[in-house]
Parts: structure tokens; sequence; C-alpha cells
């Protein structure tokens, strides 16, 4: 990457952050209760969010930009079970305790990369970036409840009876549903009249402060003087925001005639802090909520700091 787009890219990320800021004083100050992020997440997940990934994708064909995508989508079926494989190994090493352990290699292995990773990366790159960082989402869905469940399960005691989570409900979601019609229009080149594309870009255009905004307003909730305190909360941390991020540069270096594009979406992405979809799988399940819940908000935290270290890579 040369200067001027790692300047452009800091910059980018310094006004997101300035965002978070302002949703964590908003609580801290009492301007809005604690209690006002989950609406606003909801808005986010179910309309705002989706609105974006459907408005990214009304473009004309392009071939080349169609095997960008296959390339991601490899990439991110590539990276994620490869991450599974090393979190274990890796949480024995750092001495996770059993009954932590499932927990935190799910939160080691996934990245929050919807509710945050869309929206850094579609700042950052653009409608392009958007499209390529959805395609990799793909794997992501399908694992996390399959896969990073399985993980949550670890930590819990044999014999104890727990709720099941529901792997239909979880991925016939409002962005799932976005991610398939918006594919569909894609490949299809189907045409959207300008009186129902416009209120959607609207909606989409809302996306990026709003996820930035109530990141803010989810750290100001958290207790971090019992996080930091927490050494499997920071080794997770160190494992999913430097050391996997690293791993995913890595195993792009030996392909250079990978779209440029590509590689960063795929950095950025690999950069996102621990997905607070560990905690509500941990709640269903009966896992270890409490490391899970430690590790979303330190990882939330730190990656204003590792996201434009691991962007130097670039």
């Amino acid at each position: 990457m040369n200067a001027t787009n790692l300047s452009v890219l800091f910059s980018n990320l310094v006004g997101l952050f300035l965002l978070i800021g302002v949703g964590f004083l908003a609580v801290r100050l009492r301007v809005l209760p604690a209690e006002s992020s989950k609406p606003m997440s909801t808005l986010l997940m179910k309309i705002t969010l989706p609105a974006t990934v459907f408005s990214s994708m009304i473009r004309p064909f392009d071939p080349e930009f169609l095997g960008a995508g296959v390339a991601a989508l490899l990439i991110s079926a590539l990276l994620f079970p490869l991450y599974a494989a090393l979190s274990l190994p890796l949480s024995r090493l750092f001495r996770v305790p059993d009954g932590r352990r499932g927990m935190w290699c799910c939160c080691t292995t996934f990245c929050n990369n919807g509710f945050m990773g869309f929206p850094v990366v579609y700042a950052i790159f653009g409608d392009d970036g958007l499209i390529l960082a959805v395609l990799m989402g793909i794997p992501f869905n399908l694992l996390v409840y399959t896969l990073g469940a399985k993980m949550v399960c670890m930590d819990i005691p044999k014999g104890n009876a727990h709720v099941s989570l529901s792997l239909r409900s979880a991925l016939i979601s409002p962005i799932n549903a976005a991610i398939v019609l918006s594919l569909i229009f894609y490949l299809g080149q189907i045409p959207v009249p300008d009186p129902i594309l416009t209120p959607i870009q609207h909606l989409s255009n809302v996306t990026t402060p709003l996820s930035m905004f109530v990141t803010g307003m989810n750290l100001a909730q958290g207790r971090l003087s019992d996080t930091i305190r927490d050494k499997d909360a920071i080794s997770a941390c160190v494992v999913r925001l430097l050391l996997f991020p690293i791993i995913a540069w890595a195993i792009t270096l030996p392909f250079p005639s990978l779209d440029p594009l590509v590689v960063g979406v795929a950095l950025i992405t690999m950069a996102m802090p621990a997905p607070a979809v560990s905690t509500i799988m941990g709640e269903q399940y009966g896992g270890c909520t409490q490391v899970g819940a430690r590790i979303v908000f330190l990882s939330s935290l730190l990656c204003i700091l590792t996201i434009p270290l691991v962007s130097l890579l670039l």
C-alpha cells in the first residue's frame, strides 16, 4: 500500500473510532441510557445493514470482479477452519482452563465481521470492498453456528441440560436474506426502480455511523478493571487481533496475482474483534458467558489500536 492510500486508510479509521468515542461518551455522560443500544442494534442488524448489503450489489456485471469475489470466498473458507484447528492447541499453550476453553476457541476463531466488519470495510474500501466482505461472510455464517456452537459446548459439564440454538433461525436472518437477494439481482442484472433504490440507499448511509456509535455504547457498559485482570481474555485478544490477521496476511503472500483489494478486505476483516454472537451462543448452550463477554469487550476496545497496526501490512 502506497503512502497516499495508507493516509486515506488511517484517516477513515480515525473517523470511525471517533464515532465510537461519541457513543461511549453518550452513555457515560448519561445523554442516552445504556439500554437504548439494544433497539439501535436491532435497527442496524435487521434494517440498515441488509440495506447496505443489497444496495452495494446494484451494479453492472463485471466478470473480472466476480473472480475477485470467488477469491475472497475461498480465502474465508480456508481461514476460518484453519483458525479453528489452531485455536485448541493455542488454548493449551496459553493454559486456558477447562470450562473456559471452548468459548476462548470460539472467540479467537471467529470475528465480528457483520456488525463491525462490514461497516469498517465499507468505510475504508467502498462498495467493492463491502461486496467482497459480504462474500467472505458466507463461510462465516455457515461455520459459526455449527463449528462455533460445538466449541461453546466444550465448556458444558457432561450431563448438564442446555437449550439448543436453532441453526435454521440463525441462518435465516435479514442479512443473509439480503445477501441471497442481492446476488440474484446482481447475477441476473435485474434493474431496481429509483423510487425503491433511493430509500434503500438512504438507509444504507446510516449503517456505518450507527454501528460505530452502538459499539461505543456497548463498550461503555463493560467494566474494564475486571477484564484487564483476566489473563484468558488478554491472551484471546492477542490471538484474535494480532496473530490470526498476520496468518491471513502470510497466506496471501505466495499469491502476488491476488487483487490488492481482496487482500486488504481479507486482512481488515480478519483483524476484527471477537463476535458478540459467541456470548449469545454461550447463553443458549450454557457455556462460559463470562469469559466470552470479557473477550468481546476487550477485543472491541483494543482493535482501535490493532487495526491500524495490522493495516501497515497492506
